[in-house]
């Protein structure tokens, strides 16, 4: 396969992790091409280490804002292709790729383009550091010509197709991106490549390819509900991701699916009230106020 793959990493006040991600990267059995790190206004010394040890061997993208993983993404990607990526591969900064993910991932699509299929993007299997699955893609479940969900007829090859993933090792085409345009900058955070990969996979599926493998090392494993949140700092967030969830359901899955999910968060609401947890109720209900008027426009970049 030819075509030159860039890296895209965006990160926020976690340089260790950071260096950590980086030193994978670098570590590929198949080299990337370029790697960009968008850097959202980290104030923990990401920005020093950057300029020292990456100096020439990164294109570096300083935000003067925090702009969210969505922000970060849309920059991200933007100076990818405006440099002349074939093929981005996006990340987060807690991402651990094993040595030879990109390579698994690149023989995956020449496998498929090989039978003629052109993927929507191909995501890597991620577990946790203890060894347990996260971030699980959802499977595409559209039928065969018999009429039978065609979602296991690749799976000798190792391959699954899936309707959407995170932004934990997924590799998107640059004809893509020209023709899909970029992530939602102001989605901000949660939720935004859901929404991404979900626009991506309109026409035909994405794939998890088994044999390319990271891990996500998170700082709050496990499913995000505000029920649960434990972090009083992170509570604001899941007004983000509510009002995020609402956009990309009543986009992707229609307004019946969207109210079915503000349905299912009222009540949510109301179990959080019942339990005098008045200020989780507060930002849930913003989230869904928020996402009944939420309409961001999509991007487009210009390939070099």
């Amino acid at each position: 396969m030819t075509g030159s793959v860039w890296a895209v990493v965006v990160t926020w006040n976690r340089r260790a992790l950071l260096e950590r991600c980086l030193a994978h990267l670098i570590a590929q059995t198949r080299p990337c091409d370029g790697v960009v790190v968008v850097d959202n206004a980290s104030d923990d010394g990401t920005a020093e280490m950057l300029a020292d040890a990456w100096a020439g061997k990164a294109l570096v993208v300083r935000m003067p804002v925090n702009t969210g993983g969505a922000g970060g993404f849309n920059a991200g990607i933007r100076a990818a292709v405006e440099a002349g990526a074939d093929r981005v591969w996006l990340m987060d900064d807690d991402v651990l790729a094993a040595p030879d993910a990109l390579e698994a991932l690149l023989r995956a699509q020449t496998m498929l383009e090989g039978e003629g299929v052109t993927p929507a993007f191909l995501c890597s299997s991620v577990r946790s550091p203890q060894g347990h699955l996260t971030n699980t893609p959802e499977i595409d479940r559209r039928r065969n010509a018999l009429g039978y969900p065609a979602w296991g007829e690749r799976l000798e090859q190792g391959l699954i197709p899936v309707r959407q993933a995170t932004f934990v090792s997924v590799l998107v085409s640059r004809a893509a991106v020209t023709r899909q345009g970029l992530p939602l900058a102001p989605m901000f955070i949660w939720g935004d490549d859901t929404e991404y990969t979900l626009r991506l996979s309109r026409d035909g599926p994405g794939y998890l390819v088994a044999a390319s493998r990271v891990t996500h090392v998170r700082a709050a494993p496990g499913h995000l509900t505000i029920e649960t949140e434990a972090d009083p700092g992170r509570e604001r967030l899941h007004r983000y991701l509510t009002r995020n969830v609402i956009l990309a359901k009543r986009r992707h899955e229609g307004r019946g699916a969207a109210l079915r999910y503000v349905v299912s968060r009222l009540r949510i609401v109301g179990r959080l009230a019942l339990r005098g947890r008045w200020r989780k109720a507060g930002v849930l209900m913003a989230g869904v106020v928020d996402g009944a008027r939420f309409d961001p426009k999509v991007e487009h970049c210009t390939p070099s």
